[in-house]
């Protein structure tokens, strides 16, 4: 039995008091969503029942914090809920294991969504998920804090000497010049790490597939360039912790100068703390070389033990026409014809698609969801001081390495 599946068995006695819950009843399609986008799922669940007064959305609420392992386990167990949010890289896995059902019955038009939200979702030749949001990580900062270190917030850092540089200088009065994930979800830390390794020539498994390469030395040195800023004080005590949100609370509250993060903080930020002077630029890159992200994001997937199917798909393309996934999407919506909405004509959030030409896809493997475990693990040894990047990613190296030869 592969480790994929081994752990996923392991989990669900544990899961499966949590999981009876998501069993639908008649006529009931029960929608896990992340707490993030909570407000805007109940509206639109609210719509498509007066819409649809014979189908009953429950909604379930999920959070980042050990979310991957939870989703495997309700596919993994047979008591899964009809629909599920998760990031695009996922996908493939599930589909794999015959874990989900294809959806190709149920887009409404697929030359209306981005090209590399599809191949995500896509695998031999069927497409498993529908992509409803795109995003590209970049660093938001605030400019009253450039000023205040003798920065400018007009001209900031292009590579990453400059990047450590200002976050030496803003690190001063208990504020933080930088703030970087290292715990909660996952998905945080990898995609603030993983375009580091790009952009200094390295990768994370080789471009077959076939072969793990995260202990190269262009990998190690991006990873000990963002252990760094904790290493040096730089980053926040409480970063073996924190995920995006506790990094956004704590830029909110003044107590951090520039974190990583993409334009779906932007709204929440301006909510929480008009007052803050805001700047957005792309992830800064070694001295001659390019910068780089991941172009992540999220989808809906139905189980295939899902009960009630046949409604899950109404609803998917319910909430995937262009003016409703336009609404729902924290950063950018798949569907092209959606970027065309008012609310996405903002010059904040037009900082950030200028990153979006930028970013790659993660590495296309039905094992990323346990490969970015074994990174996230990784980094975390580096942080607690058990071990040095080097070491660290040579054991990390070693078990994605079996997860591919599995």
């Amino acid at each position: 039995m592969s480790k994929y599946r081994m752990a996923a068995f392991a989990a669900v006695a544990f899961s499966a008091a949590s999981l009876l819950s998501s069993v639908a009843m008649a006529g009931e399609v029960v929608w896990w969503t992340p707490n993030w986008g909570q407000p805007r799922a109940e509206k639109l669940a609210a719509d498509f029942q007066k819409a649809n007064p014979g189908i009953t959305i429950k909604l379930e609420i999920t959070t980042s914090n050990g979310l991957p392992q939870r989703i495997l386990t309700a596919l993994q167990s047979g008591a899964a809920p009809d629909v599920i949010e998760v990031q695009h890289p996922w996908v493939q896995g599930y589909a794999q294991s015959d874990l989900v059902l294809p959806l190709d019955d149920v887009i409404q038009d697929k030359d209306d969504y981005n090209k590399a939200a599809i191949n995500y979702d896509t695998y031999d030749s069927k497409l498993y998920g529908i992509p409803y949001r795109i995003e590209c990580v970049g660093v938001m900062y605030n400019l009253d804090d450039f000023k205040a270190a003798g920065l400018d917030p007009a001209n900031p850092p292009q590579t990453w000497d400059q990047w450590a540089d200002a976050a030496k200088k803003m690190t001063t009065g208990g504020k933080f010049g930088m703030a970087i994930t290292g715990g909660g979800e996952v998905g945080n830390t990898v995609t603030r790490l993983l375009p580091l390794i790009w952009m200094n020539g390295g990768n994370v498994i080789s471009a077959d597939g076939k072969t793990a390469v995260v202990n190269s030395p262009e990998a190690i040195a991006a990873v000990k360039f963002y252990t760094d800023f904790y290493k040096n004080k730089y980053s926040p005590d409480s970063t073996l912790q924190n995920d995006g949100i506790a990094n956004r609370q704590l830029f909110i509250a003044g107590k951090v100068s520039m974190y990583q993060t993409g334009q779906y903080d932007v709204a929440p930020i301006r909510q929480a703390n008009a007052k803050i002077n805001l700047g957005a630029m792309a992830t800064p890159h070694p001295e001659g070389k390019q910068t780089a992200g991941v172009i992540g994001g999220w989808s809906f997937v139905i189980p295939k033990d899902a009960k009630n199917p046949d409604d899950a798909k109404k609803l998917l393309q319910f909430l995937n026409t262009s003016d409703n996934q336009g609404f729902f999407t924290d950063t950018f919506p798949a569907r092209v014809s959606a970027l065309k909405l008012p609310r996405f004509q903002d010059p904040m959030l037009k900082q950030f698609a200028a990153i979006l030409p930028y970013g790659r896809p993660s590495p296309n493997t039905p094992h990323w969801v346990q490969i970015s475990q074994a990174l996230f693990d990784g980094v975390q040894r580096v942080l607690s001081g058990d071990q040095d990047p080097k070491a660290s990613m040579d054991q990390a190296n070693d078990e994605i390495q079996a997860l591919l030869d599995s």
